[in-house]
């Protein structure tokens, strides 16, 4: 019985010192994160790990995805780094060796009812024995048709805001 009048005096100590907390008297303050688009990492991971490929296998699919909502389709601007050359180690369709543009459709004007979209990267076997590369994708801007502009990576941060593939040679 003893334990349990500790343990009840205890709570009620805690809810009683709470009583006049204000986060604002703590400079403290809660803030909405922006709406976003950011790369689709398996599960709850924060960190995209880097996609690896060989030349020759096809295509590779990075997944962009819109955790938040609006009623408007939203356009995605990105660019292409690293040192894999476009044209000669890789492709992506509508897009040029800087980057292009996807489109995140909302579906039936639901505020949250988007699928996530691919970018499909089309590798190419150039030939040669020119060694490993390295394709990064940086997502750039993101902007509803309805002129709502997003941030680009998990909360507007550099999370899952660039996607690695390093492309194996083959011989």
């Amino acid at each position: 019985m003893k334990n349990i009048f500790y343990t009840i005096t205890i709570a009620s100590l805690l809810f009683a010192g709470c009583d006049d907390f204000e986060l604002a008297d703590q400079g403290l303050g809660f803030q909405d994160l922006p709406g976003y688009v950011a790369f689709d990492a398996p599960g709850d991971d924060a960190v995209l790990d880097d996609v690896e490929a060989t030349e020759d296998q096809g295509t590779v699919e990075l997944t962009i995805e819109v955790p938040t909502g609006t009623l408007s389709d939203i356009n995605v601007d990105f660019s292409f780094s690293g040192t894999a050359e476009f044209g000669v180690d890789f492709t992506v369709v509508g897009a040029t060796a800087s980057g292009g543009s996807i489109v995140l459709p909302n579906n039936v004007g639901d505020v949250n009812n988007f699928d996530n979209v691919d970018i499909v990267v089309e590798l190419l076997t150039d030939g040669v024995a020119d060694g490993e590369k390295t394709l990064t994708v940086t997502l750039d801007s993101a902007q509803g048709v309805d002129g709502t502009a997003f941030a680009v990576g998990r909360g507007g941060t550099e999370l899952l805001r660039s996607a690695n593939v390093i492309i194996a040679d083959i011989d």
